[in-house]
């Protein structure tokens, strides 16, 4: 059993989301002979998933896994959630907020990593206040989400380049000719 994905699993029981769980148990009670203690005490959890969760955590934590793999598998959700309508924006921005703080502090995790999850939430309270435009937000949360491409809180900042020219701007053009 791979740590990347009973991290993944761990991390979405903990949410309430057992999408794809039962599945991936049961391809490890059907490949492994013998079974691996892990697949045999998750077999014998039934749908207690505070056990499953606690299980699933101290099999990842006996072992460095690729938190990479992780990070990613649960952004793919995230997508997916998305875009068939499971989720709304502002949900997965919180789903994906408290994510990144269950993985710990700003100061512990791998911020390269887990810093778009943790910071989105904040920046789209901004662009919601009007802080910062809501299409840079746009850009950068589908960029993160689509691609992988993590949060660039520079560019974020920029001013919209597809902003309307103010009546003083359309009059100091004119005047500039």
């Amino acid at each position: 059993m791979k740590r990347e994905d009973a991290f993944y699993y761990k991390n979405l029981l903990m949410f309430g989301f057992s999408d794809g769980y039962d599945e991936w148990l049961n391809y490890y009670l059907e490949t492994e002979s013998p079974l691996s203690d892990i697949v045999l005490e998750l077999s014998l959890c039934g749908s207690d998933v505070n056990k499953t969760i606690s299980l699933l955590h101290n099999y990842c934590a006996e072992q460095n896994f690729d938190e990479v793999v992780s990070h990613d598998k649960l952004r793919l959700f995230f997508k997916n959630a998305y875009y068939l309508n499971r989720m709304s924006k502002e949900e997965v921005l919180s789903t994906m907020y408290h994510l990144a703080v269950n993985v710990g502090d700003p100061g512990d995790f791998d911020i390269k990593l887990w810093g778009s999850m943790y910071y989105f939430d904040y920046y789209y309270g901004l662009a919601l206040d009007g802080v910062i435009p809501m299409e840079n937000f746009d850009f950068a949360f589908f960029s993160y989400l689509d691609n992988g491409t993590p949060l660039d809180s520079d560019l974020i900042w920029r001013k919209s380049m597809k902003k309307k020219p103010s009546l003083l701007d359309k009059i100091k053009s004119i005047l500039k000719r």
